[in-house]
């Protein structure tokens, strides 16, 4: 796992209250991939197939070509991921959620607008219900909900506490 996926994974369970579970592995023709995280938020009753996209100074919006990348992340081997994620939640529904940064979205807030709504169309095309969550907003939700005196026992957790008790 990747310190990404790590921040996505303590803010479902610190910030969110959403149980988890984290680097789903599943055969693919000739090779395998992964479901980065699959959530679910008890108080929704709703679960997430979480795909991590963290480029810092990547764009999708350089080509015509990024917005099918992210949809391909869950449309490429879409049988075996969701029989996947039916060993888990059953004949259950999942919101397929990419999880990134406004710089790969776009630098601009209305650049950005458009590739969010290209995204929710071709995801609604394939078939999936879609969201888009920004680590610009988990990460200071993240850090405003570690306490300087809570019992935080992940080396992410440990390393903010210690971030905010010196700065």
């Amino acid at each position: 796992m990747d310190v990404n996926e790590e921040i996505l994974e303590q803010y479902l369970k610190v910030v969110k209250n959403y149980f988890y579970v984290g680097d789903i592995s599943f055969t693919v023709p000739s090779n395998y991939s992964n479901i980065d995280v699959l959530g679910y938020s008890q108080k929704d009753k709703i679960y997430y197939d979480f795909e991590v996209k963290y480029r810092s100074a990547f764009s999708l919006t350089n080509n015509d070509k990024g917005i099918e990348y992210l949809v391909e992340q869950f449309s490429k081997y879409k049988t075996e991921r969701e029989e996947k994620i039916k060993e888990f939640i059953g004949s259950n529904t999942s919101v397929k959620v990419i999880v990134t940064t406004y710089t790969m979205m776009g630098k601009s807030s209305s650049k950005r607008t458009q590739m969010e709504e290209r995204f929710h169309q071709k995801m609604q095309e394939e078939g999936f219900q879609s969201e888009i969550w920004y680590f610009d907003e988990m990460i200071p939700e993240l850090v405003d909900a570690v306490s300087m005196k809570g019992k935080h026992n992940t080396q992410l957790l440990q390393t903010i506490r210690m971030l905010k008790t010196f700065t």
